[in-house]
């Protein structure tokens, strides 16, 4: 643990660094909000009412908290770990005493406790500022639990999809058809009710409904203690699923890396 600590503390160090990069999305993010707000409301402005139960500010607070909860599971473990392999890098990750995934875990999971505090609080206070935001009717206690599982979910993808770079070197279209299926059935671009109860329900049964538009209902809409705990329960299912895959693909890639000479 006091190793995990020591590496997530570097990682704070250099996240400090390079403040800018999370500086910018303080100005990028509220632009993006703004694009989503003139969107929906030329839309709602040809529509009487609510459209599928959303108004035009629970529209709204739904991108802003969709927002919120994409920059906090943020990583780019994937594109780190296909760079160390291609470039021999990994050895020396290999030959410290702590196991590669942990040390990955303990740089991104520093790198987003930062971008909390520089991104995530000062994005949803502008937001707050500029946007009619609804009183959230949810749970924000579950909403930070399920936050914390998403990170870890999306973690897990990322890495394993990183782990391709064992045998197929360049990976990076992958990852972009990865990325953009990923945040599509996430909804981030768009909440999944508008695609029609059957890509609803199916989406359930996979691990991208609980990275973003599952975790934001559970602030934006009332849900009972049995319902946001169900929700918990299954992103840790998906989490243990994603650890199975990664130990099986991780025994296969190492012993690929050792005979190729790594």
């Amino acid at each position: 643990m006091r190793k995990f600590i020591t590496m997530g503390r570097m990682e704070f160090k250099t996240s400090i660094a390079y403040k800018l990069n999370f500086m910018s999305s303080i100005i990028i993010s509220p632009l993006m909000l703004m694009l989503y707000y003139f969107i929906w409301s030329s839309v709602y402005s040809n529509n009487a009412g609510d459209i599928l139960g959303y108004s035009f500010e629970d529209m709204i607070t739904y991108y802003v908290f969709i927002m919120i909860t994409g920059h906090f599971i943020y990583n780019r473990v994937g594109h780190k770990l296909q760079q160390k392999v291609l470039y021999g890098e990994l050895t020396q990750d290999l030959l410290r005493p702590y196991p590669v995934f942990f040390q990955f875990l303990s740089r991104e999971l520093a790198d987003r406790i930062f971008a909390f505090f520089v991104e995530v609080i000062p994005v949803f206070i502008i937001s707050l500022i500029i946007f009619n935001i609804n009183s959230f009717q949810g749970s924000i206690l579950f909403f930070f639990i399920a936050l914390i599982f998403a990170f870890l979910i999306n973690f897990m993808l990322g890495f394993i999809t990183g782990t391709l770079a064992f045998w197929v070197k360049k990976i990076e279209s992958f990852q972009w058809l990865m990325y953009i299926f990923m945040r599509f059935l996430s909804g981030e671009f768009i909440p999944l009710d508008f695609f029609g109860t059957y890509l609803l329900n199916v989406s359930k049964f996979l691990p991208f409904y609980y990275l973003r538009y599952g975790v934001v209902k559970l602030v934006i809409e009332k849900v009972s203690f049995f319902e946001g705990a169900r929700f918990i329960g299954i992103q840790i299912i998906w989490i243990l699923i994603l650890i199975a895959v990664y130990k099986l693909l991780w025994a296969k890639a190492l012993k690929k890396f050792g005979a190729e000479g790594g």
